[in-house]
């Protein structure tokens, strides 16, 4: 049955299109993933469906009485609140009311009138029956089971403003279920979550009865949990069936061929230019030209109509994204960092003790853990202290370090983009916005005030100067937080050409698979290290997801005792698994280089070699999975 069902939607916000002619349908049980480009319109669209707007031009109808659960990307909250009021807190609005109204029938003026009687008997049964509907007299036991299954034993009492942004999320989450939706819609859902809860949300997800309809541009998240995508792009929504990796390789697909026909329908219409002009040149010479040539001469420009009226498009596959070259310098040493009996404490809490580490020039490691465990304490430590004679942390001899951190400081008076960019050296107008328009900034944004910059121009604008000041060891926090895929594959690119040192801290398991040759874990106040991509130490630390129980803040230490059987066979497994992984992120930037070089043979035959990759690599998931089961 449609929860949701959409017909010829179309939207303007006075400057473009938002959607133009747009039709879907949502259905019981469905899983879909809303992807596009950071303001394509995806959270517009949410407010069509949730019907906090009216779009100009078409339908959406929903079920009668559909039960619906949203999660903005930044609800709103009073700090003071506590947890056990924001949880009832739109029961409470009902509660209240249905407290005024039994004030207002014990009224014995009313006994006298059974006409205003009856009208607040009725309004008060509607407030009743709005409030049963949503729960109302089990919310609260409902809310505190909810709190536990997701790994929350914060009092009740405690003040909303006092939680990490994990604690708030899953919050807000347990909120949001309430009501047992039937269609339940998350916005960035991932956003403050460690990669733990991520997992756990994943599985959650997977297994949730209700319609799910995600905002992410965590691709990893949509690979999981979300057969089905509706891609929003400039106006355009269009639907896919398959995971996100078969999404990506048909987009590519779609756009070979698009490409393919839209250079033909040029050709032509050039062939039938030339033709026309030669014909109207044989006319305009003659006094009675034949009327062959004027038969020919209509024939031509009536085709040239018509494929003019086919209006093909120039294919793009994506908004304009960042084009990165780090110009890195190459390292004269082999050791980049060493990390010798390292000793660190926040208050009373010990974040490392008698730590070791090291990481070799062009090595691209990840450092993990779960949150509060001292992965940005620990970069920050290493940026302040680190230094070539330093006894605890030891930074290779000619490493230009470079860093992006979550929380960036920007030059002391700059007040513009153009402001902080000229203040990294010797650049003029020219030379700043030369910089700039290579991290998607237009001429426009160069004045833009830095106090208005959204996570993610800040995030492009730290990029900049990574990439100005010619580093050779990149330390990123967090480098896609904000950021729309595009961008961050982009990035990706920018990284994986990068011939220097990396050391990367992020919860974005698509882009640690696809970049790191190692995985460094902070447990238990030290650094573990395990060779190869995200996907394999996880697999290796979490053979079965950790119960998500007590605070977020301590999940870190619930961990799996026993490590999975290390037979021969299970290790060839994942090697082969390694190996057809690796072939698939070059498959896929064949792929690409296939559309930029318009090379369709080369496309099709890539995006075959690929779809069969993807099923053997399926298989073989499988085959680990119930290897490690038993």
């Amino acid at each position: 049955m449609d929860l949701i069902n959409a017909n010829n939607v179309n939207l303007h916000n006075g400057s473009r299109e938002i959607l133009i002619n747009a039709g879907f349908r949502l259905l019981e049980g469905g899983k879909y993933g809303l992807i596009g480009p950071n303001g394509a319109g995806k959270t517009t669209l949410i407010r069509l469906i949730t019907g906090e707007d009216e779009p100009d031009k078409g339908r959406i109808m929903k079920k009668p009485g559909l039960r619906c659960g949203y999660v903005p990307q930044q609800p709103r909250f009073e700090p003071s609140r506590t947890i056990e009021e924001f949880l009832v807190e739109e029961l409470s609005g009902l509660s209240r009311e249905m407290k005024k109204m039994e004030l207002r029938m014990a009224d014995p003026s009313l006994a006298t009138d059974p006409e205003k009687m009856g009208k607040l008997l009725a309004g008060y049964q509607k407030v009743c029956d709005l409030f049963e509907s949503k729960g109302g007299y089990t919310a609260l036991d409902r809310g505190k089971a909810l709190l536990a299954k997701l790994g929350l034993d914060n009092p009740l009492t405690q003040p909303m403003g006092s939680l990490s942004g994990g604690e708030r999320s899953m919050i807000f989450f347990a909120r949001a279920l309430l009501t047992e939706p039937e269609l339940l819609i998350l916005d960035e859902p991932g956003n403050h979550l460690d990669y733990l809860g991520l997992a756990w949300l994943e599985s959650f997800l997977a297994s949730y009865p209700g319609a799910v309809l995600i905002v992410s541009h965590n691709r990893y998240l949509l690979e999981k949990t979300c057969p089905v995508l509706l891609d929003l792009f400039e106006g355009k929504l269009t639907e896919f069936k398959g995971s996100y990796t078969s999404f990506r390789t048909e987009k590519y697909r779609n756009a070979i061929a698009e490409q393919s026909a839209y250079e033909a329908s040029r050709r032509v219409q050039a062939k039938l230019e030339k033709e026309i002009k030669q014909l109207q040149t044989i006319a305009m010479n003659q006094y009675n030209p034949p009327a062959s040539v004027m038969a020919r001469l209509g024939t031509a420009k009536q085709k040239l109509a018509e494929e003019r009226n086919k209006t093909l498009e120039k294919p793009r596959l994506e908004e304009e994204a960042l084009n990165l070259d780090f110009g890195d310098e190459d390292s004269r040493s082999h050791i980049a960092l060493q990390v010798k009996d390292f000793n660190w404490s926040f208050g009373e809490r010990t974040l490392f003790a008698g730590a070791d580490l090291e990481i070799r020039c062009r090595e691209k490691v990840a450092l993990v853990g779960p949150n509060g465990c001292g992965k940005s304490t620990f970069l920050k430590v290493l940026l302040d202290q680190g230094r070539w004679d330093s006894t605890h942390l030891r930074l290779g001899p000619s490493q230009i370090v470079g860093y992006l951190s979550q929380t960036p400081e920007f030059q002391e008076g700059a007040l513009t983009v153009e402001d902080e960019i000229r203040s990294w050296g010797a650049l003029s107008k020219d030379g700043a916005f030369s910089l700039a328009r290579n991290f998607s900034f237009s001429c426009g944004d160069m004045e833009k005030p830095l106090s208005v910059l959204s996570g993610g121009e800040v995030n492009r604008l730290q990029l900049a100067r990574l990439m100005y000041r010619k580093t050779n060891f990149l330390i990123l926090d967090e480098p896609t937080n904000h950021m729309d895929i595009p961008s961050r594959e982009m990035i990706e690119q920018a990284i994986e050409k990068f011939r220097g040192t990396v050391l990367v801290v992020s919860h974005d398991r698509y882009f640690l698979d696809r970049l790191v040759d190692r995985v460094i874990e902070i447990d238990k106040g030290r650094f573990k290290s395990y060779e190869g991509n995200f996907s394999g130490y996880f697999r290796t630390k979490y053979p079965v997801l950790p119960r998500l129980s007590g605070k977020i803040s301590r999940r870190g230490a619930e961990r799996k005792k026993t490590e999975p059987a290390a037979d021969d066979r299970s290790r060839a497994l994942e090697r082969r698994i390694q190996e057809g992984e690796n072939e698939k992120s070059r498959l896929e930037e064949l792929l690409k280089e296939a559309f930029r070089d318009k090379d369709k043979l080369k496309g099709r035959q890539t995006a075959g070699k690929l779809d069969k990759l993807t099923s053997r690599l399926e298989k073989m998931y499988t085959e680990w999975e119930e290897m490690i089961q038993g």
